[in-house]
């Protein structure tokens, strides 16, 4: 499953699709532009990074990535760039889950792109706030959904095993009555 970034060096921000990662071999879409990497970690910290441009291959840069203020500097001999990067998944937990239901009623999305792998409640069953009504795997995470109102689970849109877009329907909660 691709996952998408937003990637900003000072004014340039570049949209960047990770096709796939095999942990040696990167796959990337920078701004529409299809990149392989291969990268490999050396003795002193630093990644050796060898870019396949189609047939075309480039020297091998070598690079310490190093975490500061929640950006990432990247050290190639004397030079330094700073990037902030941001993903669906950092910018929903950074808006502490808002979205996942209680904005739309008791519509529950999916919060990011990713796959179905738990749904613990059925149509019928009574939830209460914070509840895990489903489980969400997405970049090698499983990311629990939680019911933001009380009430019965109305429908289920999706199944276990189901790859859903953020923002996708997944259930419907009926509010309960308040006394």
């Amino acid at each position: 499953m691709a996952s998408q970034w937003q990637v900003q060096e000072d004014e340039r921000q570049q949209a960047v699709t990770l096709l796939s990662d095999d942990g040696t071999t990167l796959q990337a879409e920078v701004d529409g532009q299809r990149l392989t990497l291969t990268l490999h970690p050396m003795p002193d910290g630093r990644i050796e990074v060898r870019e396949r441009d189609g047939d075309r291959r480039q020297r091998p840069r070598r690079l310490r990535l190093v975490r500061e203020d929640g950006a990432w500097l990247v050290v190639e001999g004397g030079e330094q760039r700073r990037y902030e990067v941001r993903d669906a998944r950092a910018d929903w937990l950074n808006r502490g889950g808002e979205g996942s239901a209680g904005a739309g009623g008791g519509e529950v999305r999916a919060s990011m792109p990713g796959r179905v792998v738990r749904l613990p409640v059925a149509v019928g069953a009574e939830v209460a706030i914070g509840d895990v009504v489903a489980v969400l795997e997405a970049m090698k995470m499983e990311n629990d959904v939680r019911a933001k109102i009380a009430g019965t689970v109305a429908t289920v849109v999706v199944r276990e095993g189901d790859a859903v877009e953020a923002r996708a329907l997944m259930l419907t909660i009926a509010a309960a009555a308040t006394p």
